[in-house]
């Protein structure tokens, strides 16, 4: 009986939680919660056939300063060629004279028997240059920087030499008077840069440094001036500006003694050479008689009997050099007294 009931009251119990499970109140957990992360995975796959591995390339080369340049260098001074080439790499820098296809310098070895080209690589700033010393005017032309990339690349610089000169003004001639001041102003015309120094000369001898006498030579940039106070007859003569790495200039003074003027000076050196030849001939034609030997003479067949070596010599020979229109006379004169 006992059991009978309770299996009844198990029954019973069962029913109704099964009515009322929504209705019991739901308690929280009082174990630790655990939490999951997603976890990635990366896979490789591997390339296929139809797939290219793209490998990194090296920086192309760059110049940094403007293709075709002009550089003014001029006779005697350094000229510098540049050539800002960068990320270079591997590859070699070299030199082309472009007028012969010349190669200078390859890196930084020299490739040319001419000692004057030298190349300096400037790390800093990657400059690969080029220094011609004492430039020559044959040096003008186009030069070829150029890097052994693939393809290779180059930039151009073009070489102006020039010849700088020196003038005098107030030149060629200069008349002044016994006592007064010289003052000669030497000008630089197609210069590039200032001359390391100016020389003046009177004929001769250098007087920049003249212990003697007050000379006075002041040179900026460009322009060199002489001052010379108290001229005197010695004076005279010629004067020479003559600055480095330039062609020089002349001028001819003239120091006037009382009463002279720039005429008379002229006069008298126009005749001073007509007398020399009015006495050579004079002692040519009145002198038959001198000794054969003393003036040698040309001689083909020797002259006739009666007929010196020297009065034939002289009489052709004098007329011939000094007064042309009478050449024929003395080929005439030359003629009788030789055997044809």
């Amino acid at each position: 009986m006992s059991r009978f009931i309770r299996l009844l009251l198990l029954r019973i119990l069962l029913t109704w939680s099964e009515d009322h499970s929504a209705a019991l109140p739901v308690f929280p957990s009082l174990l630790p919660t655990t939490t999951t992360t997603p976890t990635t995975r990366t896979t490789t796959t591997p390339l296929g056939p139809t797939e290219k591995f793209t490998a990194i390339q090296p920086l192309a080369t760059l110049f940094t300063q403007q293709n075709n340049t002009d550089l003014r260098s001029q006779v005697g001074t350094t000229a510098v060629l540049h050539c800002l080439a960068h990320h270079v790499g591997e590859n070699t820098v070299s030199w082309i004279r472009r007028r012969d296809y010349h190669l200078l310098t390859v890196g930084t070895q020299l490739y040319s028997s001419d000692d004057r080209f030298q190349v300096r690589f400037v790390k800093q700033e990657n400059d690969w240059q080029l220094h011609i010393r004492y430039v020559q005017v044959r040096d003008d032309g186009v030069y070829e920087c150029q890097v052994s990339s693939h393809p290779p690349v180059s930039l151009f610089s073009s070489l102006h030499v020039l010849e700088a000169t020196a003038e005098i003004l107030g030149g060629p001639e200069k008349y002044m008077t016994v006592g007064s001041s010289l003052r000669l102003v030497c000008v630089l015309r197609d210069h590039t840069q200032p001359p390391s120094y100016v020389f003046w000369y009177h004929d001769d001898r250098m007087i920049n440094y003249h212990v003697t006498r007050e000379v006075r030579v002041e040179t900026s940039g460009g322009l060199s001036v002489l001052f010379l106070d108290n001229v005197r007859p010695t004076d005279s003569g010629n004067y020479t500006c003559s600055p480095s790495n330039t062609r020089p200039a002349f001028i001819s003074i003239h120091v006037l003694k009382g009463g002279e003027t720039p005429a008379a000076i002229h006069s008298s050196a126009n005749t001073s050479f007509p007398s020399l030849l009015v006495l050579l001939l004079l002692l040519g034609l009145l002198s038959p008689g001198l000794s054969p030997g003393a003036l040698p003479g040309p001689s083909l067949h020797g002259p006739r009997p009666g007929c010196s070596s020297w009065s034939w010599f002289t009489k052709s020979s004098v007329l011939s050099l000094f007064v042309g229109p009478v050449n024929a006379a003395g080929r005439s004169l030359y003629n009788s007294c030789h055997d044809k």
